[in-house]
């Protein structure tokens, strides 16, 4: 038989939640403040501290959308292509920065906040749908926003080896970068840090959880309803979290047929309307990819998942009271008493389910396991409020709730200093520690920029452009060109046109050979600036080619005309 109970919150609890949200928020702007000031007189600062890269990526979608576009292509290769790639979500970003005039860089900052507020608020809606109890509540909410994993602890280690991080063969816990990488998705505090996409996905997941799970225990059929749709729309804004949103929701309402909270025919019944309904989004993706063959191949790009120990060691004291919390919950359950003495709710079983099966996920046959560990670190923090608050009850209030909350998360945020360190040690030397990992620089210069200002107002668009990576990596996010090589998963063949793009820039190179790399990639401009010139600085340590080999494209290729000069800058249009 079915029940009906409604959720309490309390204004204050709401509004608690809501500044501490956006009090996390307005932490993470203070990064991106400090990076500008690093900024040197006339440069440009992308607007991105890690991963610049695939922050272009996305700025490169919100331009195309903003122009109108909703089938959005990929301007980082030149393989032939049939965009279907739709996104509402970057779409509406798009929109949202032509209607108002604003920057695509500012557009995703905004949304970065925003969705950070959206996702602990609807974390904490979560969390209120599982347990009456206020201390666990907020308990979660803070893990959540704060905390991180021991990756500290190895990180120093790996550093004070001696080795390059690159090279470090040890341990590589998922929560500080190594170098270059580390995992956004994982770590709810880098996520909001960094990602607009990530975070509003993982709060769309909390509500299809929540409405799911009223779904498989209240009357009436508005629940299904509403997470069905709130399951579409994940699927087309995040397609990979709609895996653990259909597992964890389907083991659920086995659950609570198998209790007798629901009828099997009912189970059964609301299981396949919130199915049916979010299935539009993963089918479309499927269709979106093998109608697209350069679509497909990125796709298949391998993100394997770490280690299990490394994603351990990445979750760190929060991993160690997940296992507390869980026992917790399951002898509890057997009381019917559970933490701070409230009643017991067998929904406070489902952060276990979730869990369980988001570490099963993790390992799937498929070429983008790491990706689904996207939201993962949620019931954790759930899980390891439980622990925290029963363990504080059986010391009797010996010791304040605040202080040992405070303390726990003193311990639990090392890792995301650290990793801010990282990233401003980077941005000092403009990301060139990271040239052996193609990272692109973080800073523009004047030239640069003008540079990119020109080919946005005279290039047509989906023009190609010839460059280095680091600066085809700039290309497409202020332009609407296409760029030969510009990102390690969305440069169709990377390897293959990197080495095209070597040979082409190789000083004393034949006439003819770059001819036919220029016909081959079919390039309308040729870019010559300060990246170009470093990677034949590169390749002259390499002992390639004499060090006092000039390169001038002028030289035997009449095809090739001077469009724009900049301070140390060119730009060639190729005539035909």
């Amino acid at each position: 038989m079915e029940a009906s109970k409604a959720v309490k919150i309390s204004r204050a609890e709401c509004h608690a939640v809501l500044g501490l949200a956006i009090a996390v928020m307005a932490l993470t702007v203070l990064p991106y403040v400090y990076a500008m000031q690093l900024a040197n007189p006339g440069e440009y600062f992308s607007g991105f501290i890690w991963g610049v890269d695939d922050g272009n990526v996305y700025l490169a979608w919100i331009r195309q959308a903003a122009t109108g576009k909703w089938l959005l292509a990929n301007p980082f290769t030149i393989a032939p292509q049939d965009p279907h790639f739709l996104n509402i979500f970057l779409i509406l970003l798009g929109r949202f920065s032509a209607l108002t005039g604003l920057a695509p860089i500012v557009v995703f900052h905004l949304a970065r906040f925003i969705g950070g507020v959206f996702l602990l608020y609807a974390f904490f809606l979560l969390v209120a749908e599982l347990t009456s109890s206020i201390k666990v509540r907020l308990t979660a909410v803070a893990l959540a926003a704060l905390s991180s994993g021991l990756g500290w602890i190895v990180y120093l280690q790996a550093k004070m080896s001696g080795l390059p991080l690159g090279a470090w063969d040890g341990l590589r816990p998922m929560d500080v970068a190594y170098g270059w990488q580390a995992q956004p998705e994982a770590v709810t505090f880098l996520a909001l840090l960094l990602n607009p996409l990530f975070v509003t996905a993982m709060g769309l997941l909390c509500l299809v959880f929540r409405y799911g799970l009223r779904a498989a225990g209240q009357p009436g059929w508005r629940n299904a309803l509403i997470c069905g749709l709130l399951l579409l729309l994940l699927g087309n804004i995040h397609s990979y979290d709609v895996l653990i949103a259909y597992s964890a929701l389907f083991v659920w309402f086995i659950i609570a047929a198998g209790n007798g909270r629901i009828s099997w025919r009912v189970a059964v019944a609301r299981y396949a309307v919130i199915g049916l309904l979010g299935l539009a989004a993963p089918v479309w993706a499927y269709y979106a990819s093998h109608a697209d063959p350069a679509y497909l191949e990125k796709v298949a790009t391998s993100t394997r998942s770490a280690m299990p120990w490394d994603y351990a060691l990445g979750y760190g004291l929060v991993f160690l009271l997940v296992l507390v919390g869980a026992v917790v919950i399951i002898r509890l359950r057997r009381t019917a008493t559970g933490v701070a003495n409230e009643k017991f709710s067998r929904k406070l079983l489902f952060p276990i389910v979730w869990a369980a099966l988001g570490f099963g996920l993790l390992y799937l046959p498929v070429s983008f396991q790491r990706k689904l560990i996207e939201g993962l670190h949620l019931p954790l923090c759930l899980l390891a409020a439980v622990a925290l608050v029963e363990l504080h009850r059986r010391l009797a209030g010996r010791v304040s709730f605040a202080l040992v909350l405070a303390v726990f998360l003193l311990l639990t945020v090392p890792s995301n200093l650290l990793f801010l360190a990282d990233c401003f040690d980077h941005l000092a030397v403009n990301n060139v520690d990271l040239l052996r990992y193609l990272m692109p620089p973080a800073y523009l210069s004047k030239a640069e920029k003008t540079a990119l200002n020109w080919l946005e107002a005279n290039a047509p668009p989906g023009a190609i452009v010839m460059s280095s990576s680091l600066t085809g990596s700039h290309i497409p996010a202020h332009t609407s060109c296409r760029v030969v090589a510009g990102h390690w998963a969305e440069t169709l063949n990377f390897g293959e046109m990197l080495r095209l793009v070597g040979y082409f820039y190789w000083p004393g190179q034949e006439a003819l050979v770059r001819r036919q790399i220029l016909r081959r990639t079919g390039a309308d401009f040729v870019y010559y600036g300060p990246q170009e010139q470093l990677l034949q600085q590169g390749m002259a340590a390499g002992g390639q080619f004499k060090p006092d080999a000039e390169w001038n494209p002028s030289v035997g290729l009449p095809e090739l005309e001077i469009a724009f000069v900049g301070d140390g800058l060119r730009i060639y249009r190729v005539r035909e």
